[in-house]
């Protein structure tokens, strides 16, 4: 049976498949280091820990740059566990620079991110926004929730310009609509308390269908 096929370009083939299934554990591997540390980072900017988050970043830059080479070389690798690490970091690279620009920074600030990876990370960031916005309506700064729901809108309005087809920038984009309405129920509730009226802050007067809820709260 050997005469039937070309024996020297099976095992040639063997060999690709086995370093590509090397290059991919690796792959995975180093993304969990990119995907946890960028988490830390958000938890640290949470917490009002600048220098914390900066580290994490830092562990997180230098795993990113550790792969780079790998999902150049083999750019199917890129997508999955690599690309979903990528937008976690961008997300928390997005978060810092609000908070210290109180804008949304381009996609040239984070490095190596295309333009997907960046999209995703700033809708997931939006999620983020409204949990610092909810703390910061528990002190009462309407300044501070008006300015992030002023962003969400932004983003919003700037992603209505996307004709986004079924995907994970879909279901992130749904899942912004309602993190909209949940800064302007906030503002509205801060309304109600700053007329004397007793509300609880952070909740929604409409609400949103479960999968709509569960994918805003997953951002």
């Amino acid at each position: 049976m050997s005469h039937l096929i070309d024996q020297d370009d099976f095992n040639g083939l063997q060999t690709w498949v086995e370093k590509y299934d090397q290059r991919r554990e690796q792959v995975i591997q180093i993304s969990r280091k990119i995907e946890k540390s960028s988490k830390q980072a958000i938890f640290s900017l949470h917490r009002n820990d600048g220098a914390e988050a900066a580290a994490r970043l830092q562990a997180a830059e230098a795993a990113i740059e550790e792969l780079l080479p790998t999902v150049r070389g083999t750019p199917a690798l890129r997508y999955g566990s690599f690309s979903r690490a990528m937008e976690e970091y961008a997300e928390a690279v997005v978060f810092r620079g609000y908070l210290v620009e109180r804008r949304l920074v381009p996609s040239s600030a984070v490095r190596h991110a295309e333009p997907e990876e960046y999209l995703g990370g700033v809708l997931d960031f939006t999620g983020e926004l409204n949990r610092f916005a909810v703390l910061r309506a528990t002190e009462r700064d309407v300044a501070e929730v008006r300015r992030a729901r002023d962003l969400v809108e932004a983003i919003f309005a700037a992603f209505i310009q996307f004709d986004l087809r079924n995907g994970a920038l879909r279901k992130k984009y749904d899942a912004l609509k309602y993190c909209l309405r949940k800064l302007e129920n906030t503002l509205y509730e801060l309304s109600l308390t700053a007329a004397g009226l007793p509300v609880t802050l952070g909740g929604d007067r409409d609400k949103e269908p479960d999968a709509t809820e569960t994918a805003a709260e997953e951002s």
